[in-house]
């Protein structure tokens, strides 16, 4: 057993855990919900933080395929349509299950937003916008107190190590 490998595991899982702690303790800033959790909605960002060991380091990442938007919550940007002309924002919980054509109930637009027709007043369910500016939330790191917290865990490792009489050079 490689014991250089195993700390470096143990660091890595570590790190993940950290990071991930401080987004399920809502202290990533800038705050964007009231309530909950920034950066956890559907858990997907959260459950996307890794490591992997390469040669004597350990790399952290976060997003993969089902979670492209992992770097623009991090570095902070603009987001610009694609394929549309607008953005269209979600307002309420019924449209974020939806796009806005697949939307299951009659709509219009006025006045830069999509209304659902109702039999009384019709109600906003998306807004439409030319770009939308994220801020930048950096999560994808480890402050003094985690550094502190890892270094003490690899210490009682090694010392647990030396204890069971296993070579640890």
């Amino acid at each position: 057993m490689n014991i250089e490998k195993d700390i470096l595991r143990s660091v890595g899982a570590l790190a993940v855990r950290q990071i991930q702690r401080r987004i399920r303790e809502g202290r990533v800033e800038p705050q964007t919900r009231k309530s909950g959790r920034t950066l956890y909605s559907r858990g997907a960002l959260f459950r996307s933080i890794r490591y992997r060991t390469e040669g004597d380091a350990v790399i952290l990442t976060a997003g993969d395929a089902s979670v492209p938007y992992a770097r623009i919550h991090h570095e902070g940007g603009i987001i610009h349509p694609r394929n549309a002309k607008y953005l269209a924002i979600p307002l309420t919980p019924k449209a974020k299950l939806s796009r806005p054509r697949d939307y299951p109930a009659p709509t219009f637009i006025a006045k830069g937003m999509i209304f659902e027709k109702t039999d009384g007043k019709p109600i906003p369910i998306y807004a439409l916008k030319k770009q939308v500016e994220i801020p930048a939330r950096p999560y994808m790191f480890l402050d003094n107190h985690d550094k502190t917290m890892i270094r003490s865990a690899v210490v009682s490792q090694i010392q647990r190590w030396v204890k069971e009489g296993r070579d640890v050079t």
